[in-house]
């Protein structure tokens, strides 16, 4: 039964314009980004290391694909928990705005099974959304930029090893799509609670918002917060171009990102079979 709920889900994601709206965009403005990160690339490498050039002497430019590819993730980063809504906040709301979950009641089927299996939908679209996100901008960066080490900041100068970054870039996808899931969990249960799309789509976008301002505002409360906001993981990815790993922070964000979502997830089928899906 839930195999067939899933094939059924996957058909009515399949179908909807808004499915493909994140890797339309994602897409589009990568390849323009990329070519003004080449085309600027003089400029770029004077502010990232010129004050650096009384103290080291660099062979060749040091913009390459792996710097443009570390450059954009960095800052598309904090867009893409909007990008991960699209179709979490519409897939159950969707179905209250339209009535159509009156079909599920003329069949043998729990309300759990039907929620079970529109979550694992979602859960799958955020991480096949941020996997595409990471590695087509690693691809087009390489390939309108060219291979090269890595140079980063991380106490010290860090260079790493062209060889040394694909497994890297992989773990950063990893380590972000732990948070977006986080956020996909959240955007769903409040979907369970609305009957539009866009009012889950605001609420999660605000309390997002609101956790990444607590993660960089230097206030002490707020420093004591952070740790335990699933928001404060926001930036991790950085971590997997350090030397060497912090594997216990790697640890902590996997601990606290999983006790959110489970918060969301809990709440949203306990909510699910409690509320009246005719009304």
């Amino acid at each position: 039964m839930l195999k067939s709920l899933i094939i059924n889900e996957i058909i009515k994601v399949a179908h909807k314009k808004r499915t493909y709206i994140s890797f339309f965009l994602i897409t589009i403005l990568i390849p323009f980004i990329v070519l003004a990160v080449k085309n600027g690339g003089g400029s770029l490498e004077s502010k990232l290391y010129g004050q650096l050039a009384d103290s080291f002497i660099f062979v060749g430019s040091l913009v390459n694909g792996n710097l443009s590819a570390y450059i954009i993730i960095a800052i598309l980063i904090s867009h893409m928990p909007f990008l991960s809504t699209i179709v979490a906040s519409e897939i159950v709301s969707g179905e209250y705005s339209k009535g159509t979950f009156r079909l599920y009641l003329t069949r043998p089927v729990s309300r759990n099974l039907v929620l079970l299996s529109k979550l694992l939908i979602v859960l799958a679209y955020t991480t096949l959304m941020m996997f595409y996100f990471v590695m087509y901008t690693l691809i087009i960066s390489r390939l309108i930029i060219g291979d090269g080490d890595l140079v980063v900041f991380h106490e010290g100068l860090l260079v790493l090893d062209a060889t040394d970054t694909v497994w890297r870039f992989f773990l950063s996808f990893w380590l972000s799509n732990i948070l977006m899931l986080t956020v996909t969990c959240l955007c769903f249960m409040i979907s369970t609670f609305s009957k539009n799309s866009v009012t889950p789509i605001i609420v999660t976008i605000s309390i997002v918002f609101i956790g990444t301002a607590v993660a960089f505002i230097p206030i002490e409360l707020f420093e004591l917060l952070n740790p335990y906001l699933f928001t404060g993981y926001i930036d991790l990815f950085l971590t997997a171009f350090h030397d060497p790993l912090p594997k216990d922070i790697y640890i902590q964000e996997a601990i606290v990102c999983g006790l959110w979502s489970f918060v969301f997830i809990t709440t949203s089928f306990y909510h699910f079979n409690k509320c009246d899906i005719l009304d």
